[in-house]
């Protein structure tokens, strides 16, 4: 295993964490995120309630084939996320006051910090394709490395998630 292997493994299952935290944060706050989808992106309410289950269900997706196939995980989490970054942006500058709910509901709306850390974690995903072998990582990895993989992607979803949080608790110390 090579340096480069292992950070493409760290980098895999982070973002395989990093969809499976967003879609079951919007499932657990289901009613919210709908609303969102009316309120801060003009969505008519009947087209919310399509729109809504089929991002999570692309988020889901992401997720599962970033565990079976990991290039086509890749390149859809790419995809996925260039789009969403690229609508919050859009939001956020036309309107001002977005409220996504990305993990579930936010009392905060949308902030600076928050598309900055969409674009760190593009740049990670699209890290990934200059990383990754063209063959699976998991059979390079022992089990032991896959696990410590897993658990620092596990940790970096954790502070990804609550990035906007983090960046404002440093710039008050």
């Amino acid at each position: 295993m090579t340096a480069e292997s292992f950070l493409a493994e760290v980098i895999r299952c982070f973002a395989a964490w990093w969809w499976l935290a967003a879609a079951l944060g919007k499932l657990r706050s289901w009613t919210g995120f709908r609303g969102e989808l009316a309120t801060s992106f003009g969505l008519a309410p009947a087209a919310a309630m399509v729109a809504a289950p089929a991002l999570v269900c692309a988020e889901l997706l992401a997720a599962a084939l970033l565990l079976a196939a990991p290039a086509a995980g890749m390149r859809l989490s790419l995809v996925l996320m260039a789009s969403f970054t690229a609508v919050l942006g859009y939001q956020f500058l036309a309107r001002g006051l977005v409220r996504c709910s990305c993990f579930g509901e936010s009392e905060r709306p949308l902030s600076a910090h928050d598309l900055l850390r969409n674009g760190l974690v593009l740049g990670a995903m699209a890290g990934w394709l200059a990383l990754a072998p063209a063959q699976p990582l998991a059979g390079e990895l022992r089990s032991g490395e896959l696990l410590v993989a897993a658990g620092l992607g596990a940790w970096l979803c954790v502070a990804a998630v609550n990035f906007h949080d983090l960046a404002v608790l440093a710039k008050t110390r």
